[in-house]
């Protein structure tokens, strides 16, 4: 699971450079973006097992930017973490019409994230490249 591609897009720079510390941490190579159009560039250019995204972005936000990979790519991640706040059904709804993708509540802390992707990981549902 070590050198594991990961992209966190959040509009919020400390929640990516505190999520960036900690999954850097653990052994992940990360990348951040700030919304989901930078997001998109970014995996032109690079693969990434897994996404962790907010919703409420501007420019393309987390729902968007998972539609499009899902429709048109460039390709889909094995795992999509989706962080929100928003829980009513107009946000959970959309989350099944794509593989791979969780919704995940907030407030949750850094480190409970990691180690929700990690119970993930050792699942076996994302495959270690």
């Amino acid at each position: 699971m070590e050198n594991m591609n990961i992209l966190i897009v959040d509009d919020d720079s400390s929640v990516r450079r505190i999520l960036a510390r900690t999954f850097e941490r653990d052994g992940f190579k990360v990348s951040v973006a700030p919304n989901g159009e930078k997001a998109l560039s970014m995996m032109l250019e690079a693969r990434y097992q897994i996404l962790i995204c907010d919703i409420s972005m501007p420019k393309m936000n987390g729902r968007q930017l998972c539609r499009h990979l899902a429709a048109e790519g460039p390709y889909l991640p094995e795992s999509i973490f989706i962080v929100t706040s928003c829980s009513g059904s107009e946000e959970t709804g959309w989350i099944s019409e794509i593989p791979g993708v969780q919704m995940v509540e907030k407030p949750i802390g850094p480190r409970r994230l990691l180690q929700h992707v990690r119970k993930h990981l050792t699942m076996g549902i994302v495959a270690d490249d």
